[in-house]
């Protein structure tokens, strides 16, 4: 007699299983229709030995995030299928590509077809809440007319805050040769610069006398974004993944940042800034704005004029700048500037940290490289602090920097949901070159770590660090290191 274990099994199974044939037949009838009125053809799909719910492409999915080769196995999918592929995976219907014209189809000239969706607002909402990272429509329209404007050049151009963690940080460095993972104080430098530039406070883990309450900030960040991670790996059974750390590192950064949310909204009302206090507003101003990327992310955008043009604003006065107070300036809801806050220091911290890394190991094993860096910042600098207008002028410091991203790109895969019957233009057909159908609620996989090494994109050289091929190089939709179209990334300057 079977036990009320293996019962519950067996129900799980059929539940999937059937879950799967339906969701194939619905496929099936809904594609048909759709394909002849908008001329498209199949994709090419990956083949399976469990062509129902795909569990050789998850253990083949395991074993490659495990050993670290995921991008790799990823590359290698569409080197034997093609640019565009479907992969049927718990009883879902997934399409990857690295195709170009497919992701400024999701980002930008169909942006209005796809959302970010519900599984990523399910595994990042205990810490992020409902911020820009996570939100659709008129919500992120708000959140990103509530952000955008309050990354300007005064904050990002303030060396000597940046030095002072320099600093810091070289002081952890042994200086007899002995090898040490730098990576480590990279993540570290880069949190600390980031709450000093959102909080007006540093939580200053590098210093010697960092307090526990700061070291304990360091850990539960990167513990919760972790398990964010893992969240974000399980999908719709995402629920399976209950971990009381993960609680107490969200609950902690949250008590930790409570009392400098409080503070702001305090200076807010001495300065007797009016504001906005509803966690909601219409976001007019921000749908225009949302069109008019959408509209200029359609056409051929040449690399250094891709996205908005607003970093030059200048802060007013003589105060120092502190993003959360000018945040607090349009809100003063205490729960929205949190959530928001969060969000942005997210984005500020792992993908500076990611960069540093990749181009010090990259630096490392091309002396020849080095070289001319360190010629052009000497001959630039002459051995003084650089301004702002001086970095932006360094060329092969920018050439490095690109290759860099283009190699390792920060956010090496994104992903989208359908929320209505569409198309891609690119996947069908024996030539993979004409559109093919999206369902409703199906995911859309971009591989850019892919992208980014395409032959036929970048030449057959595309696998080697060459900084030089950046020389005169316009690139659109075929580079993505900071996303593309309305949801560019805020911070990023022309």
């Amino acid at each position: 007699m079977l036990g009320p274990a293996q019962l519950t099994i067996i129900a799980l199974s059929g539940t999937l299983l059937c879950y799967a044939v339906y969701h194939k037949i619905v496929f099936l009838l809904s594609s048909r229709k759709f394909a002849r009125q908008y001329g498209c053809k199949p994709a090419r799909a990956d083949r399976h030995w469990d062509p129902l719910l795909g569990l050789d492409f998850v253990w083949s999915t395991i074993r490659a995030s495990r050993g670290k080769y995921q991008l790799e196995d990823l590359q290698d999918r569409f080197s034997r299928i093609g640019h565009t592929f479907t992969s049927d995976v718990l009883g879902d219907k997934l399409v990857f590509t690295d195709e170009p014209k497919n992701a400024q189809a999701v980002l930008a000239t169909q942006f209005h077809d796809f959302d970010i969706g519900e599984l990523r607002r399910q595994a990042t909402v205990k810490l992020l809440g409902h911020g820009i990272f996570n939100a659709d429509g008129a919500y992120w329209q708000h959140s990103r007319a509530l952000i955008r404007p309050n990354f300007v050049k005064k904050q990002v151009a303030d060396f000597p805050m940046m030095e002072h963690h320099v600093q810091h940080m070289m002081s952890h460095l042994p200086g007899d040769g002995t090898p040490v993972d730098i990576q480590s104080y990279f993540f570290r430098m880069t949190l600390d610069t980031a709450t000093e530039f959102l909080f007006g406070r540093s939580i200053d883990s590098l210093r010697p006398d960092a307090t526990e309450e700061s070291k304990r900030f360091s850990w539960a960040f990167d513990y919760s974004l972790g398990s964010i991670a893992q969240k974000m790996r399980l999908g719709k059974f995402q629920w399976m993944y209950q971990d009381r750390k993960y609680n107490e590192a969200c609950r902690f950064i949250h008590n930790y940042v409570t009392p400098i949310i409080a503070d702001a909204v305090q200076h807010r009302k001495e300065k007797n800034f009016q504001g906005n206090d509803a966690v909601l507003v219409s976001g007019a101003a921000a749908a225009i704005e949302a069109k008019k990327a959408a509209k200029a992310a359609s056409e051929k955008v040449p690399l250094f004029s891709q996205g908005e043009v607003d970093a030059e604003k200048e802060g007013e006065g003589d105060e120092r700048y502190v993003f959360l107070y000018e945040l607090a300036k349009q809100t003063g809801n205490e729960k929205e500037l949190r959530d928001q806050i969060i969000n942005t220091l997210i984005a500020g911290r792992d993908t500076t940290a990611s960069l540093m890394s990749s181009t010090l190991f990259m630096l490392s094993r091309r002396p020849d490289v080095w070289r001319k860096l360190q010629a052009e910042v000497q001959s630039t600098l002459n051995g003084k602090s650089p301004t702002f207008e001086q970095i932006k002028d360094m060329k092969y410091l920018r050439n490095v920097l690109h290759e860099v991203l283009r190699l390792f790109p920060v956010v090496p895969i994104n992903a989208k949901f359908a929320n209505k019957d569409t198309t891609l233009p690119r996947g069908g057909g024996p030539k993979g070159d004409e559109p093919i159908f999206v369902q409703k609620g199906q995911m859309i996989i971009w591989v850019i770590y892919s992208m980014h090494r395409r032959e036929d994109l970048w030449g057959s050289d595309a696998a080697a660090f060459k900084p030089e091929r950046w020389d005169g190089l316009q690139a659109g939709f075929n580079f993505l290191p900071f996303n593309g179209g309305p949801r560019i990334c805020p911070g990023k300057s022309p």
